[in-house]
């Protein structure tokens, strides 16, 4: 249930972004795991593209009707130079070695005036500290998160590959979250 929740506050705000895509758009969840977020967006006439490095979880995402892809993270993406509406990297982008390089390669794919919206855990927040120890308590193993944010440092990283960002806090500052839009004219 606590999963829903979050993930709920995590659809709406990526919903809200995504409102004025036209029909036909593209749309890539980078780290999508199971795809169960890219199912849930109300995005009727735009291809659903769910990338991840782990072949079973591309199968459920494959089977929920999203069009899967395999790569790796921190390679670049096997997409061409501007050939993207929308870029998703939701709790993806602590877990790459280059944060920097998986943001430069979101702006590469986009299209001009194209949006990506990530999602990190905020680890300037007591409660996230509270909240990833809680877990590694219950399930013993800890949250792999190799390269965490706080604000400033999510910040900092964004504005080496876009110009125009903002951001904002979601689940009880349990989620922190950048809308970056690609310059109509790069």
């Amino acid at each position: 249930m606590l999963f829903r929740w979050i993930d709920h506050r995590k659809v709406s705000v990526i919903q809200r972004e995504l409102a004025s895509l036209p029909c036909g758009a593209i749309v890539i969840d980078v780290g999508c795991g199971s795809g169960a977020i890219l199912e849930r967006l109300a995005l009727p006439g735009n291809m659903k593209v769910a990338g991840d490095h782990d072949l079973g979880l591309l199968r459920v995402a494959q089977a929920r009707g999203l069009f899967p892809v395999r790569f790796d993270f921190d390679a670049p993406l096997p997409f061409s130079d501007g050939s993207v509406d929308a870029a998703l990297m939701i709790d993806t982008i602590e877990h790459t070695a280059e944060p920097r390089h998986a943001l430069s390669e979101l702006h590469r794919v986009l299209r001009p005036g194209g949006v990506a919206i990530v999602f990190t855990p905020p680890y300037d927040s007591v409660r996230w500290i509270l909240a990833e120890r809680f877990h590694s308590l219950i399930t013993q193993r800890p949250a792999d998160h190799i390269s965490p944010f706080t604000r400033e440092s999510f910040i900092w990283a964004l504005s080496r590959s876009f110009g125009d960002f903002r951001t904002g806090r979601v689940n009880a500052n349990l989620s922190m979250w950048a809308v970056a839009r690609k310059a109509a004219k790069d």
